[in-house]
């Protein structure tokens, strides 16, 4: 997705430390994912839902220095804090917002070079959505400036990231989502490696699971080519009707959701959106 020497700051999102002795016990009770992951692995991709199984928040999850480092949008870290405490109860647990740490995206190529240069309070690893794409970093802030000014890197723009993204059908969910209407398994949580159907109950886990076993998803996610002609919008409409939504696009790629028996055939069916034409293509990590 990045050239080599790409890397953009991600300031849109922020980060929450979770410490106490009985975070992994509390944690593992309202997410989708598998908490004991982390015993093994750096970081998981989950989320949380309400206890009907609707999409809430989605989220990183990493495990450093005996605390865990919760990355998700800003917009949603008062909401998701004010979540986790009202779940808290009598749990050993505790809560920060951080303010001092940049969470920048880079290149898998450029681990090793960038590695050698962060101290032991930087978290380095891969995107747990997809097998070794691309890397997140948490580097506090006085330090991202030494590190970074002495490499010969390149920093992306805000739109240049959000094209690639589109490009590379990566969903961003706080836009790549209805809040509170969506489900996992349209969202591909499965796919995106979101999802543990080993663990135990969390909340929305009845819903999530009875969707899977009974195969009753109405719609997914998918990515799009797009033919654009002047003008696109939110429903997509096959024969005049609204069979899908489109959600993030340029005026060549796009991501969204489409009634699932259009994915049942050889998907050759040509959408109309605005007075453009979508095309389906199925997201290269499903």
């Amino acid at each position: 997705m990045f050239e080599k020497k790409d890397f953009f700051n991600f300031k849109d999102n922020g980060l929450i430390k979770i410490k106490g002795n009985d975070k992994f016990n509390f944690i593992q009770g309202i997410i989708s994912n598998d908490i004991n992951i982390l015993k093994k692995k750096t970081s998981i991709f989950s989320s949380i839902l309400t206890p009907q199984g609707k999409f809430l928040y989605d989220f990183f999850l990493t495990h450093h220095r005996n605390d865990f480092f919760l990355e998700c949008n800003r917009s949603n870290l008062d909401e998701i804090l004010k979540k986790l405490t009202l779940y808290k109860l009598r749990s050993d647990v505790s809560f920060e917002i951080l303010t001092d740490y940049e969470i920048i995206l880079t290149s898998k190529n450029n681990s090793d070079e960038i590695r050698e240069k962060l101290s032991e309070l930087s978290i380095i690893f891969f995107d747990p959505r997809f097998e070794k794409f691309f890397k997140r970093i948490y580097i506090k802030k006085n330090e991202f400036q030494k590190v970074f000014e002495n490499l010969d890197f390149k920093e992306i723009s805000h739109d240049e990231y959000h094209s690639l993204r589109i490009q590379n059908a990566i969903p961003d969910f706080t836009v790549d989502s209805f809040k509170e209407k969506s489900l996992l398994m349209e969202m591909r949580f499965e796919e995106l490696n979101g999802i543990s159907w080993e663990k135990g109950c969390y909340l929305g886990q009845e819903i999530t699971a009875r969707m899977k076993y009974r195969k009753i998803i109405k719609r997914k996610l998918v990515s799009f080519s797009i033919n654009f002609k002047s003008e696109l919008n939110q429903d997509i409409l096959y024969e005049d009707k609204i069979i899908g939504s489109l959600m993030s696009h340029t005026k060549e790629k796009g991501i969204g959701y489409i009634n699932s028996e259009f994915l049942e055939d050889d998907n050759n069916f040509i959408f109309k959106c605005g007075d453009s034409k979508l095309k389906i293509i199925e997201p290269w990590w499903v």
